[in-house]
């Protein structure tokens, strides 16, 4: 049985997972074109910004977007 840490780990290691999967089928990809597939667009942004800095994805500002 694990415990709310372990469950919360488990739980960020998915949506780590699913983001990840997300950008592979389709790079470059705004925020705003993420979100719509299962989650909110502000979350998503702060999700994806705290992937950038532990290296998991890169960012670049085109335009208004950050893809």
């Amino acid at each position: 049985m694990l415990n709310n840490n372990g469950r919360m780990k488990k739980r960020r290691e998915e949506l780590t997972e699913r983001i990840v999967k997300l950008l592979k089928d389709d790079q470059g990809q705004p925020v705003r074109d993420l979100a719509k597939e299962r989650y909110e667009q502000t979350f998503l942004a702060g999700c994806l910004k705290a992937l950038e800095n532990q290296g998991y994805v890169k960012s670049k500002k085109m335009g208004p977007a950050r893809v």
